[in-house]
């Protein structure tokens, strides 16, 4: 039970980038922002991980 609260402590419950939205924003915006572009690149990880484990099972 208390590892589960440790868990539960560190998620955070919001992450918000920064205020405003996105509608006049172009790609460009996406690739130049730090907070953007990192979680481009955690998704990049995790879907290149996800082909590596698979490719790896053949």
């Amino acid at each position: 039970m208390k590892r589960l609260f440790a868990v539960l402590a560190l998620t955070p419950s919001t992450a918000l980038a920064h205020a405003g939205d996105h509608r006049d924003e172009g790609l460009l915006h996406f690739l130049t922002q730090p907070d953007h572009a990192a979680l481009i690149a955690l998704g990049a990880a995790v879907l290149g991980g996800a082909v590596w484990k698979l490719w790896s099972r053949r």
